[in-house]
Parts: structure tokens; sequence; C-alpha cells
């Protein structure tokens, strides 16, 4: 006779959905205070030091460390780590897990060991591989571009055990720690910044990099896992299966994650040569403006998805695998193509509210502005690019990520070189938009013909009914920034004020976002309805179980 669900097990199912929930509403909200301190910390750094001159080196130097941050405690080796520790607790092989747990570890204290030893010694090397526009002409650049570099290079240790210590503490369900460990290190960074000024000293921000990774990467993660029963062996066991199924799994992902950053760095070794006093800090401040809706809608509904579609793909469970998939890739286009058509639109308004200001003129807004009208395409395909990576990961399959993100990054270094001499910084970061399209792209083709009927019907009416409404919004939003800027040539409104520049953002947007909203009620927009679930379930505390269900079942295929 088949099993009969009793109360126990219903209760038992109830608070686990609960907490799933609530460990995937603070990883949003995580990711939102995360790219809040982020934007906030080069919104002082433009403030402060504006487009010119040194701030170009310490932007450069930190391109690195930046780099090896992202891919170790941004996420990318937990996505190796994760599944083989957790796999080993659910099995109750508790004393293999922290064999493992210990052997990564010390593998990862020499690994950051050496790539500190290693960044120190050849920083020089560096230097000129990310900066050759300043090799011959600005050696006063490249020469603070290496010692900076050379400073920032101790945080490599902090970063590389810090991303472990996350993923443990994932492992064991514990979430706010780790969620808080990218927040402090902006904190630092920030506070690091205003000293920096005060002082007129840029190597108190390299130093700042550093104590940030000290803090917020691994102090901070040590106290909560040793709480929770941490054990660290003291023992390096190079045969131990665990870690070889960690690294296995976590290089390719590294790499298939890191695209973005990759081509950023490669554009911005490029911007030396266009514009070598104002170009990679240019791009520095636009590129942080592009990927904030990205880490926020692609990002976010990523991570949730991921468990999701891997327990679909393990259970041989296709056609909800499609489903989840079509539910989550409509509901971050539905996010991301408006918010692209909107910073495309309102870009100088953006740029104007968020960086004017001291050391930054209405000539910088202008250029930043340019470089961000370029980077906004490109949200699409990077918001669309988190959620199908993800689900070839769900599939056990970290290559394909790989060998398309390597052709990807071949199409930004041939559309940039094509690019630069005629659209300088601009074509820079329209290589890179261009990129992330092409990348997303290439992964979506592949994923739809090893699942068939991935790309249906329903998703293509999803998409075309974006069409009308976008555009609508657009038009709202430059026609009442034209408006405004009416009345600023008029003497109506004083360009100079907070109050001004606040006006000149939120009323297109807010105008535009209610066109949009209404013309996806009138064309009955799914994800419209999407959204509004999940609005409910925040502010009116429905179970955590109840829309869900009821998307899921407004999603079938």
């Amino acid at each position: 006779m088949a099993d009969i669900p009793n109360a126990s097990n219903a209760e038992a199912t109830s608070s686990a959905q609960r907490g799933l929930a609530a460990a995937a509403s603070l990883m949003v909200v995580a990711i939102f205070a995360s790219a809040i301190t982020g934007l906030i910390r080069v919104m002082l750094l433009a403030r402060q030091f504006g487009t010119t001159g040194e701030i170009n080196a310490y932007v450069q130097a930190f391109s690195v460390p930046d780099f090896i941050y992202f891919l170790m405690a941004g996420g990318a080796l937990r996505t190796g780590f994760v599944p083989v520790f957790t796999e080993y607790l659910a099995t109750d092989k508790v004393k293999q897990a922290w064999k493992t747990f210990s052997s990564t570890l010390w593998l990862l204290v020499i690994v950051g060991t050496v790539l500190t030893g290693l960044g120190i010694i050849f920083a020089p090397q560096l230097a000129r591989l990310i900066s050759p526009g300043w090799v011959t002409k600005h050696p006063d650049l490249m020469d603070l571009c290496v010692r900076l570099m050379r400073i920032m290079f101790f945080a490599e240790i902090f970063f590389v055990i810090g991303g472990l210590l996350m993923g443990t503490l994932n492992s064991l369900k514990h979430f706010f720690w780790p969620a808080m460990g990218p927040i402090i290190y902006n904190l630092v960074i920030i506070t690091s910044i205003l000293l920096a000024a005060a002082q007129e000293n840029l190597y108190l921000l390299a130093y700042g990099v550093v104590i940030g990774a000290l803090l917020g990467s691994f102090l901070l993660q040590v106290p909560p896992l040793r709480r929770l029963g941490g054990r660290l062996l003291m023992s390096l066991d190079p045969r131990d299966p665990g870690m070889h199924r960690v690294m296995k799994l976590a290089l390719p992902v590294v790499f298939g994650l890191a695209v973005a950053e990759i081509n950023l760095i490669i554009t911005r070794a490029l911007a030396t040569q266009v514009d070598p006093l104002h170009g990679p800090i240019v791009l520095e401040y636009a590129n942080r403006l592009w990927k904030l809706p990205t880490r926020m809608f692609g990002a976010g509904i990523a991570i949730v998805l991921f468990p999701t579609l891997a327990e679909h793909y393990a259970k041989g469970a296709t056609a909800l695998f499609r489903r989840d998939f079509s539910f989550g890739m409509r509901n971050t286009l539905f996010l991301a193509v408006p918010s692209a058509v909107g910073m495309m639109v309102l870009r100088e308004p953006i740029v104007r509210l968020l960086f004017e200001g001291g050391d930054f003129t209405a000539q910088d807004t202008a250029v930043v502005g340019d470089a961000l009208l370029w980077f906004a395409p490109g949200i699409v395909g990077l918001a669309a690019f988190y959620i199908v990576a993800r689900a070839f990961y769900a599939r056990h399959d970290t290559i394909t990520p790989l060998w398309v993100g390597a052709v990807s990054i071949g199409v930004c270094v041939a559309t940039a070189l094509a690019l630069m001499q005629t659209m300088q910084v601009s074509g820079l970061a329209l290589a890179t938009s261009v990129s992330a399209i092409a990348n997303a792209t290439m992964l979506m083709w592949i994923l739809h013909k090893r699942v068939a009927g991935l790309v249906g019907p329903r998703m293509v009416r999803s998409m075309a009914k974006l069409v009308l409404p976008t555009a609508a919004l657009g038009m709202t939003c430059w026609s009442i920034m034209e408006s405004c800027q009416w009345l600023i040539n008029h003497g109506y409104l004083d360009t100079a004020s907070l109050a001004t520049r606040l006006v000149t953002v939120l009323v297109p947007t807010s105008l535009g976002t209610l066109v949009f909203i209404g013309l996806c009620m009138l064309f009955r927009v799914e994800e419209l309805q999407s959204a509004w679930h999940l609005v409910r379930r925040r502010f009116t505390g429905r179970r955590a179980e109840e829309p869900e269900q009821d998307l899921q079942a407004s999603d079938g295929l």
C-alpha cells in the first residue's frame, strides 16, 4: 500500500519550505545590499577622485585582486564545493566531509600563498599586460600601478580561503555571515576611500582592499563555522577523492562564470591605449552601473532556481525542468529588458545623480553616459546567461559554458579591436555587450538542442508581448527627460540641485514604469502576475509554499 503523508510529515515539509524561502529571501536581500554598498563605493570614488590621472592606476591595479575576489568569494568556488560536502553530510559521512574540507582548505592556502607571491614578483609584467598604453607614454602611472598591485595581492589568500569557508557555511544551511562578507568588504573599502581622499594618499585604498578581504572573507566566517562544529584537520591528503571532485567541478565553473570579468579586464587594457588618462576609470564607473540590474535580477533568480533545476534533472523530470527553466528565464527577461531600455534612455541623468560633484565634472558625466549607453544592451545578455549557465550546471555539464565562454571572449576582443579606433571607449563598451549577448544566445541554442522544446511557443509569445510595453516605457522616459531638460534650459529647474537630479531620474522612471505595467496588464503578460505574487508574499506574509504552488500551476506547459 502506498505511503500516506501524515501530519508530522506535512509539518516537516512545510517547515523545510519556509526555511528555503527564508534563505532565498536572505540571499536576495544580501545581493541587493552588496550591490548598493558596491555602488556607494564607486560613487564616493567618482566624487573624490574624478576620472583623471592617478585614480586610473588604482583601478587597473585593483582589477586583478577584484577578479580573484569575484571567482572565490563571489560564489564560483562554492558551486564546486557545496554539492560534494553536502553529499557527505547527507549520507552520514561526517568524518569524510571534514577531511575533504581540510584537504581543500590547505590546498587553497598553498594556492593563495603562491598567487600572492607570484603577484608580488611579477607585478611589473602584469601591469604591462593589463595597461599596455602606459608602457612608453605614462611610466609614472605604470610605476604607481605596480606598487598598488603589490599591496593588494596580499588580499588573495583571504579571498581564496574565504570562498571555501562561505561555501562550507552554506552547506551547513547557515547563510547570514557569508551573505554579510561582501557587504563588510565594501564598507571597509568605502572607509578607505574617505581616508585616502582626506590624506591624498592612494595607498590607503590598497590597504583597504587587504583589510576588507581579511575581515569580510576570512575572519567574519571563522566564529560561526566553529559554532557549527567545523573541524580542521592538520593534514593535506592529495589523494582525497572529495577534494578531487571539488576541483573537477569548480574549475570549469570558475572560468565559465568569469567571462564578463575577463572581458572587463581586456577592454580596460585596450582603454589604456584609446584614452590612457581617462579610459579605464570611465569603463569602471559605467561597468558598475550596467551590472547592477543583472546581479539583482539574473543572479538573484538563478541562485534560487539552480537547486530546483538540479533536482528535476536528477529525477529525470524533463517536463518540470523545461517548465521551471522557462519560468525563470521569462521572469528574468521581463525585468532585464525594460531595465536595459530605461538605462539607455536615462543614462546621463543617472550618472549625474550618482556621480557628478566634487572632482567629477559635467564632461565626465557625458563620457561615462556614452559608455553606459553601449553597455546597457548587455544587461539582457548577462542576466539571461546567469539563468542558462545554471541550467547547464544543474545537468552536471560544466564544460559547455566554459568553451562557449571562451568563444564569447574572442567575440569581445574581435569586436573591440574593430570598434576602438572609431568609437573609442564607447566601442569597448559595445564589444562587452555583443559578447554577453553572444554568450547567452549560443548557450540557449545548445541547451534547446539538448532539451527538446525548451524554447517553446510560450516563451516566444511572452517576449513578443514585451515589445510594445518596453517601447512605450522608453518613449515615456525620453519625453519626460526632454521636458525636464527644457525646464532646466529655461531656468525653471536648477541642474546643480539634488532635487532636480532626483526629479530627472525618478519622474521619468516612475511614469515609464506605470505605462509599462499598464500595457502589460492590457496584453495579459503573465510575468507581471508572477511579480505581483512575489510582492504579495513579501508584504502580506503568506506562507511560502502557497504562491509557489500558484505560480507553478499557472506555468504549465
